[in-house]
């Protein structure tokens, strides 16, 4: 693990309560991964899942859900130093969403023991480990307003909150077609939202690229 990676791991609120040494002790045990992904391909899947928690290190990835029908909708970018695989860590069912390398990803991967023995050594991290979890429940519940609450620029402008990363420029991880599919509206009606927004000043659109305007409009 680089220099960079460490800082990196050490910025998530999670390892960071737990100490520097103390991460340190978890990477030099041996069983703490650095793993490699290219662009599009799955870094987790229903099929294909280990129990483990996972920081992004570089690039970024997106969380999806599989429809009955097949259709993949993105619920979330993961960007670097975010964190993923809490909710299956020590709930024995099947990896509830798909995760994608959206850029070239590295990623340093925590198994399940190993966080155990942390919760063991660091009350800190166990209660950082309860508030982190608490946080990512309120965030899906959040986004279920997304999928059924507002009008079409409303949950558009949720969503794009979802998946910007926090960043003003950005490209849609799927086109508006699919966009319009994920938040429950049609594709019409998307557009004409779009043309709103765009003469609102609130966005900019050309493709799948977005920039934000007026981005206190995404906290609404």
């Amino acid at each position: 693990m680089t220099k960079k990676d460490k800082e990196i791991l050490f910025s998530n609120p999670l390892f960071a309560s737990l100490g520097q040494s103390e991460c340190e002790g978890l990477i030099k045990s041996g069983r703490a991964k650095i793993c490699v992904f290219e662009k599009g391909k799955a870094i987790m899947t229903a099929s294909s899942f280990t129990r483990c928690l996972i920081v992004i290190l570089k690039g970024s990835a997106s969380v999806s859900k599989i429809g009955a029908d097949g259709r993949r909708t993105v619920i979330n970018i993961l960007r670097c130093g975010d964190i993923f695989g809490m909710a299956t860590l020590f709930f024995e069912q099947d990896f509830p969403s798909e995760i994608i390398a959206e850029e070239p990803c590295r990623l340093a991967i925590f198994p399940k023991e190993l966080v155990e023995e942390a919760f063991a050594a660091s009350p800190e991290f166990a209660k950082a480990y309860v508030t982190l979890l608490s946080q990512k429940i309120h965030f899906l519940n959040s986004r279920l307003s997304t999928f059924t609450e507002g009008e079409t620029s409303e949950r558009f402008l949720r969503w794009l909150s979802a998946v910007s990363g926090g960043k003003t420029e950005f490209c849609l991880p799927c086109s508006i077609s699919r966009a319009a599919e994920t938040i429950g509206v049609g594709r019409a009606s998307l557009y004409r939202a779009i043309g709103v927004l765009s003469e609102e000043k609130v966005l900019k659109h050309e493709g799948k690229n977005i920039v934000i305007l007026k981005p206190e409009r995404l906290l609404k």
